[in-house]
């Protein structure tokens, strides 16, 4: 009796595409099989049986583990590729259906998430994370919308009105029979708003961001200025005022010292009714050099401020308006290594000393300092996870001592020593963050000091850290109680600082290159922050799964 072939057949003992069959079947549960499966549309008549989610999973972690992101490349891929065929068991769904399914796993609120934690726990116990230095680093990731679709307000405003004015004449009696515009309709409603994926409600979403930026800036514009004219009340204050409330506070340094000079004035004339002996009488109220410089200083800030205020009137200083994007609202205009921008994001990551990425996320920012707390909270919660891994085989010491044997960097003599205790070496290297390693651009004093685990943050471009330690190495005891600026600074230019951020550019930068040119991720697929992370989450979930392969 001849049976059908063993599809598993087709492809040799641990190759990529095995890899992924077993990871998908070691993590699906009931749970996760019901999240994979996309809703009914409304209105939509029962057609033939759906294709299994789990094999549209499968299909999709092999793709992006390839760098074939493209639903036509896959459904090619799937009827002449023999590696995909054998994911795909030789149904081949057609590319609308890998793009629904896509589309369904990047938009569900945390499934892309809770997918990339479940194979980095599975990575994990395989033997992958070595945690003794972890790298974060910020790479810019084009999205799915061009540069030239960005516009200022102004703009924005101008193209709404347009599109207003387009739907009012479709509405007109005289155009009866033209069809709507889609998406412009409801704009003739007061009290509805078009379809957020329509132009129109791009458009106002757009609007909408802008409105709410300024808002949000200019009520911590107020926040900051308040505090600071309370802490010139309070004699507190340092460093420059912020520009909008320069004058008030100059103002109140002036009414301080000419109250100051009043107190002085009724004191002195008090004491001489009361026919006690005084001195000389002090100041009028307003003179003297302090009040003279006080006053100087806020009529030059008054002038300054009069000629702002009039350049601006006169369109003579105008500053740099916001934009934004209408076919990505998300989206950002961010600069790139070299030269130039791109409509995308600034996506945020951090790679164990092994390249295992630990967790990332898409951001809006164009710079990475404002970053740095919330990527330190990312790597900690994936170290977490790599720790969990690697704690649940700890009583097996072949295990250990296999997973050690992977991981531990000293050479293979000194390895294998008698004195060398490698369970202790392997809890050192898997049980938390030895310390977290970034480039100049999350250089801050906060980012220093804020909660977490250790920090290593170069203070300059690190061809000049690197020669930090040759040109102004660290000499004698350090300071009694040195600031943590200074502390870093000088970690920075010792052999252990030094050979610590070494391992910065080769694990996190290492990551970047697989996700961009093994992976093919250099632009998104679907619109929004959501989806961008979800998709970054699923690309950094496919690089995980090609390290889980090469030690297969």
């Amino acid at each position: 009796m001849l049976l059908p072939h063993n599809m598993l057949d087709w492809v040799p003992e641990g190759h990529a595409v095995r890899v992924v069959i077993d990871t998908v079947e070691a993590l699906m549960t009931r749970d996760l099989i019901d999240r994979l499966v996309p809703p009914t549309e409304k209105g939509q008549a029962s057609g033939p049986a759906r294709y299994d989610p789990v094999m549209l999973l499968t299909v999709w972690m092999y793709g992006y583990l390839r760098g074939v992101l493209s639903t036509r490349a896959i459904e090619d891929r799937c009827r002449y590729d023999a590696t995909f065929r054998v994911g795909c068991g030789r149904k081949i769904p057609d590319h609308t259906t890998f793009s629904r399914f896509r589309k369904h796993l990047f938009t569900q609120e945390h499934l892309a998430e809770d997918l990339f934690y479940q194979v980095l726990h599975v990575c994990a116990c395989a033997g992958l994370g070595r945690l003794s230095v972890v790298a974060g680093d910020g790479v810019k990731i084009a999205a799915n919308a061009s540069k030239e679709a960005s516009r200022t307000e102004a703009g924005l405003r101008k193209l709404a009105g347009r599109i207003v004015g387009d739907a009012r004449k479709a509405a007109d009696a005289e155009d009866a029979g033209q069809d709507v515009l889609p998406g412009t309709d409801l704009l003739l409603e007061a009290d509805t708003m078009p379809d957020p994926r329509s132009r129109a409600g791009r458009v106002l979403a757009c609007l909408a961001g802008l409105e709410s930026e300024r808002e949000a800036a200019g009520a911590a514009a107020r926040e900051q200025g308040q505090a600071y004219l309370q802490a010139v009340a309070d004699g507190t204050a340092s460093g420059r005022p912020p520009a909008a409330v320069a004058v008030a506070a100059q103002q109140i340094r002036l009414d301080k010292i000419i109250a100051g000079q009043q107190a002085a004035l009724a004191d002195w004339q008090a004491r001489k009714a009361a026919g006690q002996r005084v001195r000389r009488r002090p100041l009028q109220p307003g003179t003297g050099a302090a009040a003279r410089q006080a006053s100087d200083r806020l009529a030059d800030l008054q002038a300054a401020a009069a000629a702002e205020a009039a350049a601006a009137a006169d369109g003579a200083k105008e500053e740099p308006a916001p934009r934004r994007n209408i076919t990505d609202p998300d989206s950002r205009l961010v600069p790139v290594r070299g030269g130039g921008f791109i409509q995308g994001y600034n996506c945020q990551d951090a790679a164990a000393d092994d390249r295992l990425m630990l967790g990332g996320y898409a951001s809006q920012d164009t710079g990475d300092v404002q970053q740095a707390q919330e990527l330190a909270r990312v790597a900690e919660k994936g170290a977490a996870v790599v720790a969990a891994a690697h704690a649940a085989h700890a009583g097996d010491p072949a295990a250990v001592r296999a997973c050690h044997d992977r991981l531990c960097t000293l050479t293979e003599e000194d390895k294998h020593a008698p004195g060398h205790d490698a369970a202790a070496c392997h809890a050192a290297m898997t049980s938390g963050i030895g310390v977290l390693v970034a480039d100049a651009g999350y250089h801050s004093e906060a980012n220093l000091t804020a909660p977490g685990p250790n920090r290593l943050i170069a203070d300059g471009k690190t061809r000049d850290v690197l020669k930090a330690e040759d040109t102004q190495p660290a000499a004698g005891q350090p300071a009694a109680d040195p600031g943590p600026v200074e502390a870093n600074a000088r970690l920075l230019r010792t052999p252990e600082g030094r050979a610590l951020y070494k391992r910065r550019a080769p694990d996190v930068e290492g990551l970047h290159a697989s996700l961009k040119d093994d992976g093919g991720l250099r632009r998104f697929s679907l619109r929004g922050l959501h989806n961008a992370t979800s998709e970054f989450l699923f690309a950094g979930l496919a690089h995980n799964l090609r390290l889980l392969a090469a030690i297969s």
